[in-house]
């Protein structure tokens, strides 16, 4: 290796590639209960073109009816797709290392001790993008700072916003299933109440339902809770060895039910995963710039960045359902 204490640009690169990013690229579509099962259905694809662009059939097929003997058959006499699209969101994670550093580190160890000092900044860098887009995937897409994030779920599973260009109060086609009743958690716990949680999950579970069903309900950690706490008392499980009142996993209609530290308290959403994708940029998938680690001509240091650049997509909002006040009080 060139430069001076054996340490140049090279050897980041190929220490960066080889053992951070895929690190990051692991902890960032796992540990996220949502992306994790896109992550592992293959709805993480490669975006092409400079925005999303889709059709989405928001108007009744015009052109279908009954016929007898010799009537004319109707034409088509309007389109019933809109095209819908996102603009992507980016987010990026700074790495440095001073040039003080690096010649106070030379040699093996001293290569070693500054892997040390990087894989802190890198870790720290991992916390701080988790942080950012797990927040942002629950949010409502709006910019901060005039640059674009993720447009969350509040955005795209919602009944009267613009998603994806398209007026949801225009299209009801294009609406998702919202309930926005304030459900009291004294209410939620009463099995007499019309809030009874089992009730409304079951409404908003069949409203959501069409030609196919939600498979991943989201919740915080209060309503999740809650919702065992109903289930054990009318469904203990004992065994003989250990004492155990837990369950194992939380299922509803055979859709599986997780909490998420990222869920804001009173919100919970009903998904069908099969109409998510998320689309990332060639080159921007958790990746470092093509130059890799840089020197500043006005710095003595060296530093690079990593990258995410893409959007989450959802294609049928009719599928999907959320809770906008639940357990709030």
């Amino acid at each position: 290796m060139a430069g001076s204490g054996g340490l140049d640009t090279t050897f980041l690169n190929n220490v960066t590639r080889a053992k951070f990013l895929p690190a990051v690229k692991n902890v960032l579509y796992n540990q996220s209960p949502f992306f994790q099962r896109l992550f592992v259905k293959g709805r993480i694809q490669r975006w092409t073109g400079t925005s999303l662009l889709w059709d989405v059939p928001v108007l009744k097929h015009a052109a279908v009816g009954r016929f007898t003997g010799y009537d004319v058959f109707a034409n088509q006499p309007i389109n019933p797709l809109v095209q819908a699209t996102l603009s992507e969101g980016s987010y990026y994670a700074a790495l440095a290392i001073s040039g003080t550093e690096k010649r106070k580190n030379t040699g093996t160890q001293g290569a070693e001790r500054l892997l040390d000092a990087l894989k802190v900044q890198h870790d720290n860098a991992i916390a701080t993008l988790k942080d950012s887009m797990y927040t942002d995937a629950f949010g409502d897409g709006s910019l901060v700072g005039n640059r674009q994030g993720l447009i969350g779920l509040s955005a795209a599973v919602s009944a009267t916003n613009t998603y994806a260009n398209i007026l949801r109060t225009t299209y009801s086609a294009w609406q998702a299933n919202v309930n926005s009743t304030a459900l009291t958690i004294a209410n939620l716990k009463d099995p007499t109440s019309t809030s009874y949680m089992p009730s409304v999950m079951r409404t908003l579970y069949t409203n959501s339902t069409h030609d196919h069903s939600p498979d991943l309900l989201i919740f915080n950690e209060t309503q999740y809770n809650l919702y065992q706490d109903i289930a054990g008392i009318n469904n203990l499980r004992f065994d003989n060895e250990i004492a155990d009142l837990g369950f194992g996993g939380v299922k509803f209609q055979n859709a599986t039910m997780v909490f998420d530290k990222f869920c804001p308290s009173a919100k919970a959403y009903f998904l069908a995963t099969q109409d998510w994708s998320v689309f990332v940029l060639d080159g921007a998938n958790f990746d470092m710039p093509e130059e890799g680690w840089m020197r500043p001509p006005t710095q003595d240091a060296f530093i690079t960045q990593i990258i995410w650049s893409g959007q989450m997509r959802l294609d049928s909002p009719w599928h999907q359902g959320a809770f906008t006040n639940i357990g709030a009080s």
